[in-house]
């Protein structure tokens, strides 16, 4: 049986938008899982049974992405995905959780921390983007107009292509995983959200100065635990940006792994529960 059959997709209004998300686990803290953009509950399948040991777990599909909804308009800048996420908890009467994201989740994690402390019992940021400015030019290009729009429609062999980017270990890369990513993607409003939320946090020259400044500067205030975990081999979003975030943030710590691209979830996902386990067991 795959790890997916054991989720049902459950659905639950946020506002005006329905979103899409699977829970496991019926007792101790609640833990929320936010995956990069372009992704979806899937990319949490590796993990979910661990954390739900010890943890209900809440793994959601962001604003435009997977089986969430992907409403027109200009609402996926990061305010707006940060909103997204705590009303969603919300909704699923949960007053705060333990936020758990990778990529643009981590980013989306800071940002409610800024935002919405509240909400916050601890973070466990995975390659999260946009702390530091440099990023992949495959990143950065589809940010330009015109080309973006051509760029990311949707194809198999350019799917494999960025996939292939990601992990350290290829054979991740299966045709099941590219099958589903072209599935998902190929979802009406899909390709119209990933540009909108991709420029809402990207230019051509990187993640926007601005912003990097604004989440620099609030860090010192963020003083929740945390736990940066970074593939050494990440190609898309350099693990030398944890440094960032251990000398920035007040009670931050950083596990590396090597052999690792930009997804440690899934490439060494027996050492990542391990690792989130025992940090989220450490909490009071």
């Amino acid at each position: 049986m795959k790890d997916t059959d054991r989720y049902e997709d459950r659905f639950v209004r946020v506002g005006d938008v329905t979103a899409r998300y699977w829970q496991a686990g019926d007792h101790g803290s609640p833990v929320i899982l936010l995956a990069g953009i372009g992704c979806s509950v899937i990319d949490w399948e590796k993990n979910i049974g661990a954390l739900a040991q010890h943890h209900k777990v809440y793994a959601l599909d962001m604003l435009g992405d997977g089986l969430t909804d992907k409403p027109p308009g200009e609402r996926y800048a990061l305010k707006d995905l940060a909103k997204f996420t705590c009303d969603f908890l919300q909704a699923v009467g949960e007053p705060n959780a333990h936020f758990v994201g990778h990529s643009l989740g981590g980013r989306i994690a800071l940002e409610c921390a800024r935002r919405n402390p509240e909400r916050i019992t601890s973070m466990v940021l995975v390659a999260p983007a946009g702390v530091g400015r440099q990023t992949h030019i495959m990143m950065r290009v589809p940010t330009l107009p015109v080309i973006g729009e051509v760029l990311t429609r949707p194809s198999r062999s350019g799917l494999a292509k960025l996939w292939r980017l990601a992990f350290y270990d290829k054979a991740f890369v299966t045709d099941d995983l590219i099958a589903t990513k072209y599935q998902l993607a190929n979802l009406p409003g899909t390709q119209a959200a990933f540009l909108k939320t991709l420029r809402g946090f990207v230019s051509f020259s990187g993640f926007p100065q601005a912003q990097v400044e604004d989440v620099q500067k609030d860090m010192p205030a963020m003083d929740k635990p945390t736990l940066v975990i970074w593939g050494k081999q990440d190609k898309l979003v350099s693990y030398s940006h944890s440094e960032i975030l251990r000398v920035g943030l007040p009670k931050a710590e950083v596990r590396l792994f090597d052999k690792c691209g930009h997804l440690p979830q899934i490439e060494h996902a027996q050492a990542f529960n391990a690792a989130v386990v025992t940090f989220l067991s450490g909490i009071g």
